[in-house]
């Protein structure tokens, strides 16, 4: 075993030992989420003024499962069997996604109902 060691060249100890910075540091920057945007813009409910909050709480909503509706928005999360869908007012739409698609923020009320914290969507959708 020792002679196998004896093989490697000190290029190539730099080399594993690079990867493995590399690898913590992508880990690091990256295991936030990738709704963490939300939670570093501090984004706001305009309504409730609540807080939208982060990765935990947000995510992207898939292509077709929001729905333009008089008075505001249908929104079907596929995630909360009893709630789906959610009605939004059109007053609670922040025009702030930077990547043209909506994102939902939900929270839990003290009965441990799901609470539409931010319903966010793209600036052509207001």
């Amino acid at each position: 075993m020792a002679r196998l060691f004896d093989r490697v060249t000190p290029g190539a100890n730099m080399r594993v030992l690079l990867a493995l910075a590399l690898t913590l540091i992508c880990t690091a920057v990256f295991s936030h989420g990738s709704e963490q945007w939300i939670s570093d813009a501090k984004l706001v409910d305009p309504v409730s003024k609540a807080f939208c909050c982060g990765p935990t709480d947000c995510s992207v909503l898939a292509p077709g499962s929001v729905e333009r509706v008089q008075g505001g928005y249908k929104v079907n999360t596929r995630s909360w069997a009893g709630y789906d869908p959610f009605f939004i007012k059109s007053d609670r739409a922040l025009p702030f996604s930077p990547d043209g698609n909506y994102h939902i923020c939900i929270g839990y009320d003290e009965a441990a109902v799901p609470d539409v914290r931010c319903f966010i969507v793209p600036p052509s959708a207001v």
